[in-house]
């Protein structure tokens, strides 16, 4: 039996600075959902999960590229649309300029509607843009990140497809031009004929492509999202808490706080058995 220090109460007094130590913890985890709140908590599950966050953040904007690929190039696909129905319509009168029952009046019509619709098609050239960017009137490499790591990048051209600019697949030029000159004798129905369906060989080839990269980058989309799903449920068992497995350290740390008061209350009466020691030597 000691006077100046109660043992027992101070055994006591440790293991409830320790519970509510505990406590303390299981709190913070409680309100914010995170299993990992500092460095000190868990170094190596901190690390992973920084890691792991920085590649989630690269995939989703990887993805966000991808689908801005996907939109830029439908952007393209509508104006070669456009461009391929009017070197339809264009064969068309270059077909009709060759039968011979029109008159110079309705050759004079057909020759100035090909003429509009030559300055239509590069009106398309021209303005099919997507954020600043010309798509149909421009030879241009272009590159698209869709990864989270470097190198990851979509490559794909641009070309420049303008009456006077167009290309066969033998790279010679095709000047549409020439087809307002068809009045003239310049150039003979179906010399205007071939010009068109080559010209038309090179936008639908362009075009083909085109959708080929649009259907590459829906490919890489769908992939992105879907890594960085289970890259995300990676990172959460990693760094999520499990808010029933903490409730009941909470619940087991909250008993044994009051059990510590309680056990502390009687511990801090046993120096008063000193005191009653010392009455009955005072009464002798």
């Amino acid at each position: 039996m000691r006077l100046m220090h109660n043992l027992a109460s101070l055994n006591i007094f440790r293991n409830y600075t320790k519970t509510l130590q505990r406590q303390s913890g299981a709190i913070g985890k409680i309100s914010s959902g995170y299993k990992v709140n500092s460095a000190s908590e868990s170094p190596n599950d901190l690390a992973k999960s920084e890691r792991m966050r920085i590649q989630i953040r690269g995939l989703n904007m990887a993805s966000r590229n991808a689908q801005d690929g996907v939109s830029m190039l439908q952007t393209a696909e509508g104006g070669l649309e456009n461009m391929t129905s009017m070197l339809t319509r264009m064969r068309e009168l270059a077909v009709r300029y060759g039968n011979d029952t029109n008159t110079d009046n309705d050759k004079k019509i057909i020759e100035t509607e090909l003429s509009q619709l030559v300055e239509g098609y590069d009106e398309i050239c021209n303005n099919t843009e997507f954020n600043g960017v010309n798509l149909l009137n421009t030879d241009k490499e272009l590159e698209m990140p869709v990864g989270s790591n470097v190198g990851e990048t979509v490559k794909f051209n641009t070309y420049k497809l303008d009456s006077t600019s167009i290309k066969d697949k033998n790279g010679d030029v095709i000047n549409l031009n020439d087809l307002s000159k068809i009045s003239e004798k310049s150039i003979s129905a179906g010399e205007a004929i071939e010009k068109i369906d080559k010209a038309m060989t090179t936008v639908v080839s362009v075009r083909s492509k085109y959708g080929a990269i649009e259907n590459r980058f829906e490919g890489v989309m769908n992939k992105l999202n879907e890594i960085g799903e289970r890259v995300q449920g990676a990172e959460s068992q990693v760094r999520d808490v499990d808010i029933a497995e903490e409730m009941m350290n909470f619940s087991r740390d909250n008993i044994l706080v009051e059990a510590s008061n309680a056990m502390m209350v009687q511990s801090n009466k046993f120096p008063q058995d000193i005191l009653r020691i010392l009455e009955n030597v005072k009464s002798r």
